[in-house]
């Protein structure tokens, strides 16, 4: 009895630890099991759709504002709510300079590093890092990391552009990696440190601060004749990229990965989809809602987007959500004179990040725009 008892304790030490073994290296039969799971989920999904998801086509035909017609208006309006003017601000940095920096001496198709700042009202900093590559093929990528810290987090996306030729823009949110935390005074309220981004509330116009330095560096970038402009973000710098992207045409190509859905899933699921202040900023998705910016993003000539999200994002934005839109917005993206959108579903991993599958999905879609140079 107590050897047939050690035999099974044995068993079970060597089932959970090649258990442990295939989570964690991936192997066989790992793919297996996440094909088998992603056919599952796919399958219940396809059966429950029409009763667990609550937003039928014609709903939604309900929320959009944007069409054809009122393209060029909605984005004036944009302009207005971002930046209180009705066209693009035309500043330009406010600094260049080459810089130094060993957290990136490995990467071995790096030239140069330079350092951009660009000052805004209050001595709100944008400073970010300008690089370029060994052997340039003329095309700029924008990299914006989220709400975890400095773009050095987005070091392996950088390197992945660099190694095939694009010259790199990484920018970190507003009070966020380099950028500034100014002591500022507001009559009626007094001082206080802008440190976080529920505080930018009390300013005027306070998304200017979030997409202006994009428009800024984008500004600088029309002499040096990039064939085209590409932008990526992860989280709330790929908000900033689902923003950029509606409202500035310059940018041929967007990828917000892990960083938007509408708001209708925002409510429905606070837990893992409401977002930050910013994004919900009622002044911006009471008039122009996710929808309409999905839409403004990628129509236009030459111009696409790709929305990607992690299945199994230990963060948020994760899940299966997008079905109840994405094959809407893409028919709708038809109905203008080019340009396409798409999602794609990571589910090579459970992390909040840009994974190598998603930077060679990116990759190839940005290989497929023509070159208009």
């Amino acid at each position: 009895m107590k050897k047939k008892f050690l035999i099974l304790v044995f068993v079970i030490l060597i089932s959970a630890t090649y258990g442990l073994l295939v989570g964690v290296y991936r192997i066989f039969p790992f793919n297996l099991l996440q094909h088998t799971k992603d056919r599952i989920e796919e399958k219940y999904l396809e059966e429950n759709l029409e009763v667990e998801n609550q937003y039928s086509k014609i709903i939604l035909e309900d929320l959009i504002s944007v069409s054809p017609n009122n393209l060029d208006s909605l984005k004036t309006k944009l302009n207005t709510i971002l930046f209180g003017t009705k066209t693009l601000p035309t500043n330009l940095p406010d600094l260049i300079f080459d810089i130094e920096d060993q957290f990136y001496s490995d990467l071995t198709k790096l030239d140069k590093i330079e350092q951009f700042e660009i000052i805004q009202k209050y001595g709100i900093s944008s400073i970010g890092y300008i690089f370029h590559p060994k052997k340039p093929i003329n095309r700029l990528l924008i990299y914006h990391q989220g709400h975890g810290g400095d773009f050095s987090l987005g070091k392996r996306t950088i390197d992945y552009f660099l190694e095939r030729g694009f010259t790199v823009y990484a920018f970190s949110m507003p009070a966020v990696g380099k950028n500034s935390r100014p002591e500022i005074y507001l009559d009626k309220l007094g001082g206080f440190t802008l440190n976080d981004h529920e505080k930018f509330k009390y300013l005027e116009n306070p998304l200017q601060y979030f997409i202006s330095p994009v428009i800024t560096m984008i500004n600088y970038s029309i002499d040096k004749n990039f064939s085209d402009i590409s932008m990526v973000g992860i989280s709330g710098g790929g908000w900033t990229t689902t923003l950029a992207a509606a409202v500035d045409s310059r940018i041929k190509f967007s990828s917000p990965v892990a960083g938007t859905y509408p708001m209708f899933i925002r409510f429905h699921r606070p837990d893992k989809a409401y977002g930050d202040y910013e994004e919900t900023y009622e002044k911006l998705v009471s008039e122009i809602n996710y929808l309409d910016m999905y839409i403004m993003g990628s129509v236009g000539k030459s111009r696409k987007q790709l929305q990607i999200l992690n299945r199994y994002d230990s963060c948020c934005f994760d899940g299966t959500d997008y079905q109840s839109y994405d094959k809407f917005i893409a028919a709708k993206s038809q109905e203008f004179n080019g340009g396409s959108f798409e999602v794609f579903s990571d589910t090579s991993h459970s992390e909040h990040k840009i994974s190598e599958l998603a930077l060679s999905k990116i990759f190839e879609t940005i290989q497929s725009i023509p070159n208009e140079n």
